[in-house]
């Protein structure tokens, strides 16, 4: 979509990514997400060297780095809504490098290892990072976090001379076994909660006792693997440790931008506008009783309501972005970024759902892209914290604020 607002470079970048999906992502979606095998991955190397090439893969990368300096999370939104189009898998990997951005160009970060990892990400046109928080016994609490030392994560880090011994399980975790770099978030002091027991590692793919388990074969979001990591003594040098030891999760997410969650939310938009347009392709096609059924009212209304959820989500994932860009100059309404995000990932499904109802029976068949679009929204219900997780945290915001005196905190901050 295009925004009287939009600077020349962001229409540039929003067509360019457009264009990526159109013509390198969409031609191969639907094959790959039909084939049963869950760890394909050759599809990975193409698409990955393609969009380095034209510097989608490296966009958010600082400049001095080589990267396209693309810094705006705003922006960034844009470029991921038309991957999302694309598909939401393919394009969930290449927005993976916002994350390495933010981890190591924040003050967690030495310069030594910014120099190190940025480099080596820019100079490899198939380095992809991934980032390990869910275990076998916890997942999404560690958002909140719950703060009881019975919670958290299991995996464990021991600290010996001049590294770390590292033991335990992840699972679901997006890029791995292909992911050059991991973030992994362990325990160093099982006598404490997460809030100040736990330290962020970076973990290379070759690191001796790292061990990759089985990929998940999901219902939908198929072209992005999730996989087990295992670790079984895993020595990790004590330079790659993010940050001091022991700092909690909650300490290491205040160096964090915050609101990195809406290029997916965005990318869910994207998702719902290519339903969107299928079905509007197909009741403009499909004969009932004498006429196209997009002049059916039973049809027409459906679509209204799906162009206005795609609108209203999109301004909402915007509203959002424009706020945490401009946060050092208004104050932020941090109920922004994760409500936009929760009512993001409902459209999707909203409109994915309705779109498979404009296709009638045709919907459902494995040969129309509608019920892999359908898959792919409601697969996401599930991920980057789950829905459930996103309005609690929002809800948490909300009593914090009325407890400081601040009321609804509805003023607009931008």
């Amino acid at each position: 979509m295009l925004d009287a607002y939009l600077t020349e470079e962001q229409v540039f970048l929003q067509q360019l990514a457009h264009d990526f999906a159109e013509k390198e992502i969409r031609p191969i979606a639907m094959e790959l997400d039909h084939n049963p095998d869950p760890a394909q991955s050759a599809y990975m190397d193409r698409i990955l060297e393609k969009a380095d090439k034209v510097g989608l893969r490296t966009m958010p990368i600082p400049e001095e780095y080589g990267g396209g300096g693309i810094d705006s999370l705003f922006t960034q939104c844009l470029v991921g809504e038309e991957l999302g189009w694309g598909d939401r898998g393919v394009g969930g990997m290449l927005l993976s490098a916002s994350k390495i951005t933010h981890l190591l160009m924040s003050d967690l970060a030495t310069q030594e290892q910014r120099d190190k990892w940025l480099r080596a990400y820019v100079a490899d046109p198939k380095f992809l990072i991934s980032q390990a928080m869910t275990e076998d016994e916890t997942g999404s609490e560690n958002l909140l976090p719950y703060d009881g030392v019975d919670g958290g994560f299991r995996t464990r880090a021991v600290r010996e001379g001049d590294c770390y011994v590292v033991n335990g399980l992840k699972r679901f975790i997006s890029n791995v076994g292909y992911a050059k770099l991991n973030f992994v978030y362990v325990r160093t002091d099982p006598a404490k909660s997460v809030l100040d027991g736990v330290t962020l590692l970076m973990v290379p793919i070759d690191t001796p006792g790292l061990k990759f388990g089985r990929v998940f074969d999901k219902m939908g979001y198929r072209l992005n693997l999730n996989r087990e990591m295992i670790f079984e003594n895993a020595r990790v040098p004590v330079e790659n440790r993010l940050g001091p030891e022991n700092y909690g999760i909650i300490n290491i997410n205040k160096h964090l931008r915050g609101g990195d969650g809406l290029i997916n939310a965005a990318a869910m938009v994207g998702l719902a506008r290519a339903a969107y347009e299928a079905a509007m392709e197909y009741a403009s096609s499909r004969v009932a009783s004498g006429k196209a059924i997009i002049h059916h009212q039973a049809i027409g209304f459906k679509l209204v309501e799906m162009y206005t959820a795609i609108n209203a989500a999109r301004s909402y994932v915007w509203q959002a972005a424009r706020a945490v860009d401009g946060r050092d100059k208004v104050p932020m309404d941090w109920k922004l970024p994760g409500s936009a995000s929760y009512f993001a990932h409902e459209a999707a499904c909203e409109v994915t759902r309705a779109a498979m109802e404009v296709h009638g029976g045709m919907g459902v068949m494995r040969d129309m892209p509608i019920e892999m679009y359908l898959r792919n929204a409601y697969n996401m219900l599930h991920s980057d914290g789950g829905i459930i997780m996103k309005k609690l945290k929002v809800m948490k915001q909300m009593e914090a604020g009325v407890h400081a005196g601040n009321g609804a905190g509805m003023r607009v901050t931008f």
